[in-house]
């Protein structure tokens, strides 16, 4: 009788555990990755949010403007400085669909934004210096316009500080 012997190929005990140690590995790093990656694309879908706020910005400050006067807005947004006075305040929800004024010909009261969906704080000033500075006979207002966010935390006493806020600046014009 003739035994027949097979060989067989099979992994190590040891190669097991060195592949299971590199595949915790990986997912652990995967995992830790996780939260910072989620975060930053928070932190993106939310300046892409407020980049599209100057249509909607030119919008409600021309309604303002129509309402109280083209000088009176441009009195309301301070001149530009090295330490930045307190200025022409509005604020948005979070998706931006809806933004108005915090002080100054603030909307209807069934039309204001509650403080819990105040997300982005948007601050107004006006130029100082010539060419951009207003000038009473002049038809356009150059505006410096700075998007922070986020303005207020649903649940949270108070505003968020200004250092642990994301922001954006850019220039709007109006004209007469």
């Amino acid at each position: 009788m003739h035994l027949l012997r097979f060989k067989f190929a099979a992994f190590s005990l040891l190669e097991v555990i060195i592949a299971v140690a590199i595949f915790a590995g990986a997912v652990s790093v995967l995992l830790g990755l996780l939260p910072g990656l989620t975060r930053q694309s928070a932190v993106s879908a939310d300046t892409l949010t407020a980049l599209r706020l100057p249509d909607a910005l030119r919008v409600e400050l021309t309604r303002m403007a129509t309402a109280g006067g083209f000088d009176a807005l441009a009195n309301q947004a301070k001149p530009l400085a090295t330490l930045l006075p307190d200025t022409c305040l509005l604020v948005a929800t979070r998706d931006a669909a809806r933004l108005h004024s915090l002080v100054y010909q603030s909307p209807p009261v069934a039309d204001h934004i509650s403080e819990d969906l105040q997300y982005f704080l948007i601050e107004v000033w006006s130029f100082n210096d010539a060419p951009l500075a207003f000038d009473l006979r002049g038809a356009v207002l150059a505006l410096h316009v700075r998007v922070s966010w986020p303005y207020r935390i649903p649940g949270a006493l108070g505003v968020t500080p200004l250092a642990a806020r994301e922001w954006v600046n850019f220039n709007l014009t109006l004209a007469r």
